[in-house]
């Protein structure tokens, strides 16, 4: 008898250590890119969970994940070890010195890490996977490595979200340019299956510097990028469900500025003045409307009395979440940057006019590209100075993102209008600031 109750005991402590594990095991759910959520040259897209928010440190930087518990407030790193002190070891599941990070993504609740190894003869590209509660870092694949004797990574600032997951699929964009030319190089695009574990690639595993694959959107069963060659820059999907790639006839002009709306319907920007909307069952591009929102107006007293000027601005950048497109105007969302004022003497008389702005206009379009609404985005009311920012849709919620704090405004409230934008978070990933360079 007691032989049989050590035997029963033995069999449950097993099936207990089987069922924890179990539980510890992330399963992996497919999830369509968030296409107004994505990070770019410096910023995270937003992670958040019902219990907080995770980020990362900027660009090329040694690994570095943080949380921020919505609870209490607080931010910490990434790692549930109480005796560990974060120093970048390999005890350590948030930092490490191994790897320079290029970019962070959540997806199927787990973060997704695209990062270089450098070895004494080596690059390794490699994607990481961090799990949500900082208990493991752990290399999911290398999915591209070569001698860095004449090589050294490469990373464009106006190349969007670097690794784009979708649909299980994970895309990444790779360039190398040669030490002592750097007009020359290499490149390429690796697709790694998140559920099969098969590595492919788009297109040539190794191409020349000069054609680049870049800005990642993905939408139902494509994946939209953008390839640029010498003399054109042309917008490609490709097909989940057969692997193939079709060009998307665009207007010349086309400079890789681009949003989704859906399966059916991209708008483009031409020659960063012009916006089109594309639409695949017709093939055809017409051009959206932007007299009554484009730019600004203002009056000037002129020795014949008053007189309105209208100033169109260009526009750098688009976004959609599949409800609406958001135009920012002046300002690229993709990029670096933050409101700024210009100096102007367009009137007949000697008078010098000049305009200062710390914000700048997002104007707001449906599915047609007819104007909804326009919103005045700033940080100077938030943070008493102008600072760089990048725009995030996620959910019913719009983040404006700078480099030490997060913000957050109800979609409905920015809809109507309104930029009633309150801090979500504080953060400090490492990229410089305004303020800092005052």
């Amino acid at each position: 008898m007691g032989r049989i109750k050590k035997l029963w005991a033995v069999a449950l402590l097993l099936c207990a250590t089987l069922c924890f594990a179990g539980c510890g095991e992330e399963k992996l759910v497919s999830e369509d890119l968030d296409r107004a959520n994505t990070g770019n040259y410096n910023m995270n897209p937003i992670m958040k969970t019902d219990k907080g928010f995770y980020y990362s440190q900027g660009r090329l930087k040694s690994l570095s994940l943080y949380y921020h518990d919505a609870e209490n407030g607080k931010g910490m790193y990434l790692c549930n070890k109480p005796e560990c002190r974060h120093e970048g070891d390999e005890f350590c599941a948030a930092t490490s010195d191994k790897y320079k990070v290029m970019e962070t993504v959540m997806y199927s609740g787990s973060l997704y890490i695209n990062a270089v190894e450098e070895t004494e003869t080596t690059y390794k590209y490699k994607l990481l996977r961090a799990s949500l509660d900082g208990s493991s870092l752990s290399e999911v694949v290398t999915y591209f490595e070569t001698e860095n004797i004449d090589v050294v990574p490469l990373y464009y600032w106006d190349m969007g979200p670097v690794l784009t997951i979708h649909r299980n699929k994970a895309f990444l964009p790779y360039q190398l340019e040669n030490r002592k030319n750097k007009d020359t190089g290499m490149s390429g695009t690796a697709i790694y299956d998140l559920e099969t574990g098969e590595l492919t690639y788009l297109g040539e595993k190794t191409r020349e510097l000069e054609e680049r694959d870049f800005n990642f959107i993905g939408c139902g069963d494509y994946m939209y990028y953008v390839l640029e060659q010498k003399y054109k820059t042309r917008l490609y999907r490709y097909c989940y469900t057969d692997g193939s790639v079709e060009m998307l006839e665009l207007e010349k002009g086309f400079k890789g500025d681009y949003a989704v709306y859906d399966e059916n319907t991209v708008f483009y920007i031409k020659s960063q003045q012009e916006l089109y909307k594309y639409t695949h069952d017709t093939k055809e591009s017409i051009r959206v409307k932007t007299d009554e929102w484009n730019g600004f107006a203002y009056e000037v007293l002129t020795t014949d009395g008053l007189m309105t000027i209208h100033h169109n601005v260009n526009i750098y950048s688009v976004l959609s979440d599949g409800e609406y497109v958001y135009v920012p105007e002046n300002f690229n969302n993709k990029g670096h940057d933050y409101p700024w004022y210009e100096g102007y003497n367009p009137t007949p008389s000697d008078d010098s006019v000049e305009l200062r702005t710390n914000y700048f206009e997002v104007t707001i379009l449906d599915a047609d590209g007819n104007y909804v609404n326009h919103v005045e985005v700033s940080s100077q009311d938030l943070l008493g100075y102008t600072e760089y920012l990048t725009l995030h849709i996620l959910g019913d919620t719009i983040y404006m993102q700078t480099p030490f704090k997060v913000y957050e405004c109800s979609k409905a409230d920015f809809i109507a209008g309104k930029a009633n934008f309150k801090e979500a978070y504080s953060q400090d990933i490492g990229i410089y600031s305004v303020k800092e360079n005052e």
